[in-house]
């Protein structure tokens, strides 16, 4: 009986009344009348909104400069977020051709997306490289995937 004592979980209503939570960490719990008791709470459900990077922004800028469209941008930059967390240890300028090209293979040639997809995938990061820091990709020479229709 005695076990069962030092494991006692808490019900602690939220400021509607309707639900309940459990306290399992057996922590102070905030005060019911302030704003961040319930923040703790709906934090958890919010999505992970993080900021794109500085290069990115940048590059978003830029692409809006050059008149591409709101869903042009938004993939664009999608791709390249993406490009670059694959990459996450290495700094962008670090990249080699070879390391574009084992990236191409592995989710273009050897993967199930369309070949527009890796078409405009190929545009992004040749823009992105050449809006950026000014460096002119040659990438004619990637292996593209399937037949064209």
């Amino acid at each position: 009986m005695a076990e069962t004592d030092a494991f006692a979980v808490k019900m602690i209503l939220p400021p509607d009344g309707r639900q309940t939570r459990l306290d399992l960490f057996g922590g102070k719990p905030a005060k019911k009348q302030t704003p961040e008791w319930w923040q703790s709470i709906s934090s958890w459900f919010r999505h992970n909104n993080k900021t794109i990077e500085p290069k990115l922004e940048f590059y978003a800028q830029q692409l809006e400069k050059e008149g591409y469209s709101e869903k042009s941008m938004k993939s664009y930059i999608f791709m390249m977020k993406r490009f670059f967390e694959y990459f996450k240890h290495l700094d962008p300028a670090q990249i080699t051709m070879d390391e574009i090209e084992d990236y191409n293979f592995e989710f273009f040639v050897s993967g199930s997306y369309s070949r527009s997809y890796q078409l405009q995938f190929i545009n992004a990061i040749k823009l992105y490289y050449y809006l950026t820091d000014g460096i002119d990709l040659h990438l004619k020479q990637l292996r593209k995937t399937g037949k064209v229709r």
